[in-house]
């Protein structure tokens, strides 16, 4: 998008944190050129002139307000200057409203859906669009526990109201390897999408209904070349056994077990690919949306 209003795409990043100035998120731009080529990424700026950054409670944890940004920008109170609405890890959605060129107000504010804080399970990742085709602009998001999720915006252009969160794709949880039992080794099995969810809408399909495209994230087990499926599932039990009891180990949060710690479990993951090898991968689904019931 055009950030700045200078007539060239800009490109605009969330970021996890950062390590100086405290724990947060920063917002990154990187201004583009008129001949395609763009800046190197530098913090985005309120109007005062101190870099953007979500608010954060009085909690202990409440860093999660504001790290893992994830920013959207669009025209949400219909003004004609360029909004920003960032995710965040807790799930959340700040808004910082556009002043015009490229500026914003300091603070943001947290969107409400009906009366109460916007929200998805953990890692919101919005993306703004007018899903219902009433002229105004809905969010969508996707969730770190999978699944899409939509807040239809029930006001106006200018007046956005959202209503409560809708479910259009059941979270499918965190996988994690682990379990022998649960185990379904190969991609064969994957029929929707996991979680590290991230969504888009476009209408892919020339049908004039916007369809979803979700990205996600998932680690496949498979056999390492030579092994048998039973093999494999009698070592990966006593693997499992024996991870438990490093973790156990860590608990005592001394240095030397902290040690001990980092050394058995390089081991250990060197020791598993003889039999299993982890893909950490994911990817794109394209969801079509129905056409409506009669």
């Amino acid at each position: 998008m055009d950030l700045d209003a200078d007539g060239n795409i800009d490109i605009l990043s969330g970021s996890y944190s950062r390590m100086e100035g405290g724990m947060a998120g920063l917002f990154q731009l990187l201004h583009g050129n008129e001949d395609g080529t763009f800046d190197q990424p530098s913090p985005l700026n309120g109007s005062d002139g101190e870099p953007l950054i979500l608010p954060m409670g009085g909690g202990e944890h409440d860093v999660v307000d504001r790290i893992c940004t994830r920013p959207f920008a669009c025209d949400l109170d219909g003004d004609g200057k360029l909004d920003v609405v960032a995710g965040n890890f807790r799930g959340t959605f700040g808004y910082f409203k556009g002043l015009g060129e490229g500026a914003f107000e300091p603070q943001a504010t947290w969107l409400q859906a009906a009366g109460e804080a916007m929200e998805v399970p953990s890692h919101s990742d919005p993306f703004l669009i007018d899903w219902d085709g009433d002229g105004d602009l809905d969010l969508l998001s996707g969730s770190a526990t999978g699944g899409a999720f939509l807040f239809r915006n029930d006001g106006s252009r200018t007046q956005p109201e959202f209503a409560a969160r809708v479910t259009l794709l059941e979270p499918a949880g965190h996988h994690m390897p682990g379990g022998d039992d649960e185990v379904v080794f190969g991609d064969a099995h994957l029929k929707a999408p996991s979680s590290g969810t991230r969504v888009w809408a476009a209408d892919v399909d020339g049908d004039g209904r916007l369809d979803l495209l979700i990205g996600d994230q998932i680690t496949l087990q498979h056999l390492a070349d030579g092994v048998d499926e039973a093999t494999a599932r009698k070592r990966l039990k006593a693997w499992n056994e024996r991870q438990t009891e490093l973790f156990e180990l860590l608990q005592t949060g001394n240095d030397e077990a902290q040690e001990a710690f980092s050394k058995r479990y390089e081991q250990l993951q060197k020791e598993k690919k003889e039999f299993v090898v982890d893909e950490v991968t994911g990817f794109v689904w394209l969801l079509k949306q129905k056409p409506p019931q009669r």
